[in-house]
């Protein structure tokens, strides 16, 4: 919903400022894939350490999982401000559009280290069985988001008027409040003991099995950035429009699958929790209203999208070519949006086993191997219209929901009984 509002008020600026953040949406994703493969992966460990009831493991993965966090963060924020320009400018970015894409960016990688430090808190939270809190937060972040994007866009009250620069500005102020209110609530709770910040020193065994359950939760959602790069790579020969227009269909996407975030959530901590205490059936319970809850959100949200579609894209702008274009996007995505849902439940389900491995490989193909060859030949060897970019996405996520869902069945089926692998 950052996004969304982001999106909104960049587009009152200009379709150059909108194309800017379609543009700058799949490197923002590294952030967010970073922050996200590293709660992933912690809130793993933390639940299954909180099933099995060995609490000083529990507290070890909590304390290094913020310690990694902290460098991780250092590490990103410096490549991030390097590599974005080169990035953009692969993905055909140019004059005006580069150079607001680049204001945008910057700030955002400066505050990195909020995002990731909240995300964790979050995933610590979430392991011991409080999604209300973050969620709270989220809510009131939101609604200062409504108030922050126009007063740093357009000034006032004592602040200079800061265009694209001040909606990323914006985002990094509420997400310091976040961050430290978030760690602040896991210290209260005990969850994160500071009396000495020899705790934060780096363990690198310990390090070592969160990167193995991160990293692949990582790669698992910059894959998705990396479909994003690709996808934009062949757009850009349709003009900024376009672009333009995917990045609003995007984030009208997003929302349509905020209850599958929802539920990812509620399957890391249930199944984590129950994996770690070996009560199996428990697990294979989770899954079956899990899936039944998905299925029943994903078509009521698919609907209603796929009838307002044009006055959805109407709300981040007026522009008649990128409107016409993210209608046909919309109507066309929304006939497969309930595979995204089943994809996404299972794969929480084997991150929450200790399985991520599967999610990198999954998304690879989903979002890469399979597209590309069919974008090369479709799109730029036999010129199809742009409909054709939108078929290519729908048809690849059906196929590897349909693989993703077989493999983690068959993991369901035989948990309790096989080893631990991929």
């Amino acid at each position: 919903m950052y996004n969304v509002v982001d999106s909104f008020y960049a587009g009152e600026i200009s379709t150059a400022a909108l194309a800017a953040l379609g543009l700058s949406f799949p490197v923002f994703l590294l952030i967010i894939a970073t922050s996200g493969g590293l709660s992933r992966g912690a809130s793993a460990l933390i639940a299954n350490a909180i099933g099995s009831q060995e609490e000083d493991k529990q507290r070890r993965y909590i304390a290094q999982s913020v310690s990694l966090g902290l460098v991780v963060s250092m590490v990103m924020t410096v490549t991030g401000i390097f590599v974005a320009k080169p990035l953009f400018e692969l993905l055909g970015g140019t004059g005006e559009c580069l150079e607001m894409a680049m204001g945008y960016m910057i700030p955002i990688f400066l505050g990195s280290v909020f995002f990731i430090i909240s995300s964790l808190s979050n995933a610590i939270l979430i392991a011991s069985g409080d999604s209300k809190t973050f969620s709270k937060v989220l809510v009131v972040g939101f609604f200062l988001n409504l108030i922050l994007d126009p007063w740093f866009l357009y000034g006032g009250y004592g602040l200079p008027a800061m265009g694209i620069t001040g909606i990323a500005l914006a985002t990094v102020v509420i997400q310091i409040g976040s961050s430290l209110f978030m760690v602040s609530t896991v210290v209260r709770r005990g969850l994160l003991e500071l009396n000495s910040w020899q705790v934060l020193l780096p363990d690198l065994k310990t390090y070592r099995e969160i990167a193995e359950q991160a990293l692949p939760a990582s790669f698992n959602i910059m894959s998705v950035a990396l479909g994003f790069f690709v996808t934009t790579y062949f757009l850009k020969s349709f003009g900024d429009q376009a672009v333009a227009a995917f990045g609003v269909t995007t984030r009208i996407e997003q929302i349509g699958l905020l209850s599958t975030m929802g539920l990812y959530a509620a399957i890391m901590a249930l199944v984590g929790q129950n994996n770690g205490a070996g009560n199996f059936d428990r697990v294979r319970q989770t899954m079956r209203v899990a899936n039944r809850i998905g299925l029943l959100l994903s078509i009521v949200t698919s609907v209603t999208i796929y009838v307002f579609a044009s006055q959805l894209v109407q709300i981040f702008t007026d522009d008649a070519a990128v409107i016409e274009i993210g209608v046909e996007c919309l109507h066309i995505i929304m006939l497969v949006q309930w595979s995204y849902v089943m994809t996404s439940t299972h794969l929480a389900m084997l991150q929450a086993t200790k399985r991520p491995r599967y999610g990198f490989f999954e998304s690879v193909l989903r979002k890469v191997l399979l597209p590309l060859p069919f974008f090369y030949v479709l799109v730029w060897s036999w010129q199809f219209e742009i409909a054709a970019v939108w078929w290519i996405i729908s048809g690849t996520n059906v196929f590897m929901t349909v693989i993703t869902v077989i493999y983690a069945q068959w993991v369901l089926r035989h948990l309790g009984r096989v080893k631990m692998g991929v």
